[in-house]
């Protein structure tokens, strides 16, 4: 079977590479960007070039859509870029799916859903998933949308609060936290997320579905700062710095969980520490 990643030279989409790569399926990855291993086959280009979507496309049985603009800041910084290439991104691929009569579309999509929280990002993404609903009514494409977790791990972009609180840890600096710390995040270890993406495309079962791909208990960020602190033998400073709170903010809510883990007969295996001292083990060989 032929899988096509949009975003495979990513973090995340490197990862959910692997795990095809694994699962014996052959891959094709559309990025801007070279891929971390020489075994796929490497088209290089955007999700809006749809010349280059035609020919990635061409002798694809599943797609995974990750390429996305998603870091917030360039989201508000570039709105109508974020449009363009979010939404009219999906649009476009699952205009292709017409034509080569795909097998699945899988959607990255986001926990803030079910919060409505994350602005601009999280409405792309609600458009997206509503897309793939319009495109399976009214042409029949299969998809599974799948709404991630706060994901962390190897070769992230290291602007997450883990990275940053690790990166910090190592070179002795202070821990600090915006607000007041009880803001919440489903925090999920990369691999597991790419295990989980990957068992749904072998079942029929999440056929149509959205699923979440996340942990199921949530996590403020104050117990996270004491996690890390624990496994740096508490010499850490935290410091905590008032802010006002984000009227948007993640708060931790997610929904349908347990549906997801039934569907896939599956459930995340590494838990918050272990997965910060698989993440601190990478970092010191690849960073430092």
């Amino acid at each position: 079977m032929n899988v096509l990643i949009t975003g495979g030279s990513g973090f995340i989409g490197s990862h959910i590479t692997d795990q095809c790569i694994e699962q014996g399926y052959k891959v094709r990855i559309l990025d801007i960007k070279e891929p971390h291993r020489s075994d796929v086959e490497f088209i290089e280009g955007s999700v809006v070039d749809r010349f280059l979507l035609k020919k990635s496309m061409q002798e694809i049985d599943y797609v995974y859509h990750l390429a996305a603009i998603s870091n917030i800041d360039h989201v508000k910084s570039k709105p109508i870029e974020t449009i363009e290439y979010n939404v009219m991104g999906t649009a476009y691929i699952l205009e292709e799916a017409i034509k080569t009569q795909v097998k699945r579309f899988f959607l990255a999509s986001s926990v803030f859903l079910y919060e409505k929280s994350g602005h601009l990002y999280t409405s792309s993404k609600e458009y997206s998933e509503i897309l793939c609903n319009n495109y399976k009514s009214l042409y029949d494409i299969p998809y599974t949308i799948l709404r991630f977790g706060t994901v962390y791990g190897a070769r992230s972009r290291q602007v997450d609060v883990i990275s940053i609180f690790v990166s910090n840890a190592l070179k002795g600096e202070k821990l600090i936290i915006r607000n007041n710390g009880t803001q919440k995040r489903n925090f999920i270890y990369v691999e597991d997320l790419a295990m989980g993406s990957v068992l749904a495309m072998k079942t029929n079962k999440s056929l149509n579905k959205v699923l979440t791909i996340s942990n199921e208990k949530s996590i403020s960020i104050i117990e996270l700062s004491s996690i890390v602190n624990e496994i740096f033998n508490n010499k850490l400073e935290i410091q905590i710095i008032k802010e006002k709170k984000r009227h948007d903010d993640y708060v931790g809510n997610i929904l349908n969980i347990s549906e997801t883990f039934s569907i896939l007969n599956w459930k995340p295996q590494i838990d918050i520490k272990e997965g910060i001292l698989r993440y601190i083990n990478w970092y010191k060989e690849y960073i430092k």
